[in-house]
C-alpha cells in the first residue's frame, strides 16, 4: 500500500516542482541555514515537545535533505530508492497506528524548520493532518526596526501568556489588542486554550461561509 501513497505523492511533487520553476522559483525546501546567513540571531530557546501546525513546518534546516523533497514537502526522488522504501513504510505505518515518534525542528520567525523527521513530516501532509509533535529549539533574531521581526517579537510575548501558536498578526499592535479583547492578560491554563480554540474555529468557519479566508 505504501508504495501506491509514494507514487502519488511522488507525482504531486513532480508537479510543484514544475510548477515552482515556470514560476522562476527555488522547486526544493526553503534551508533555514542560508536563510540566517544574513541574519543575526541573538539567541536559542529550547521550547520542548510541541504540537505544530503542519502548516508551519516549511523545510529543513541543512541542505542535505533539501534535494529529496519538492517545496509542498512531497518527494522527488524515484521509486526503488531507499529512500522511497523508508516513505513507503512510514506511510503503511501512518496508516496502520499513526506516526508518534515527535521529529526536531527549530522554530524561525514563526515558521518551522526540520532537523530530523522530513520523511515524517512528508508523509504527514501527505495525509493531509493538521500537526505533528515536535521538539522544538526556538531562533531568536536581533530586535530591528524590520517590521517583521517587531511583529514576530509580539507574537512571542503573546505565545508565552497563552501558549498559542497557531494565531500570526499582521501589523503591529493586534496581538495586544486581542489580548485586551479577550480579558485575560494572564498565563493561560489549558481549559482557556481549548475555549479559545473553539472561538476560533467557529469564527473561521463564519468566515469560510461568506467567503472570506
Amino acid at each position: 500500500m505504501g508504495e501506491l501513497e509514494y507514487q502519488e505523492a511522488l507525482k504531486l511533487g513532480k508537479k510543484e516542482q514544475k510548477n515552482c520553476l515556470a514560476q522562476g522559483k527555488f522547486p526544493y525546501l526553503p534551508v533555514l541555514d542560508e536563510i540566517l546567513e544574513h541574519q543575526e540571531i541573538q539567541t536559542e530557546q529550547p521550547m520542548g515537545l510541541v504540537n505544530v501546525p503542519l502548516d508551519l513546518v516549511v523545510g529543513t534546516s541543512t541542505r542535505g535533505r533539501t534535494y529529496s523533497f519538492a517545496a509542498n514537502f512531497m518527494p522527488v526522488l524515484d521509486m526503488g530508492t531507499e529512500f522511497s522504501l523508508k516513505w513507503s513504510k512510514l506511510a503503511d505505518a501512518q496508516v496502520e497506528e499513526g506516526i508518534r515518534d515527535p521529529i526536531i525542528a527549530y522554530e524561525y520567525m514563526n515558521r518551522y524548520y526540520v532537523v530530523e523527521g522530513n520523511k515524517r513530516v512528508s508523509v504527514l501532509k501527505y495525509y493531509k493532518a493538521d500537526s505533528v509533535l515536535a521538539t522544538v529549539t526556538r531562533k531568536i533574531p536581533k530586535l530591528t526596526e524590520d517590521e517583521d521581526v517587531k511583529l514576530y517579537y509580539e507574537y512571542m510575548k503573546f505565545q508565552e501568556i497563552t501558549g498559542m501558536n497557531t494565531i500570526e498578526f499582521r501589523r503591529p499592535g493586534n496581538a495586544e489588542k486581542l489580548l485586551n479583547h479577550v480579558g485575560h492578560l494572564e498565563k493561560w491554563d489549558k481549559e482557556m486554550q481549548d475555549d479559545f480554540d473553539m472561538l476560533m474555529f467557529r469564527f473561521t468557519k463564519a468566515f469560510e461561509t461568506k467567503g472570506v479566508k
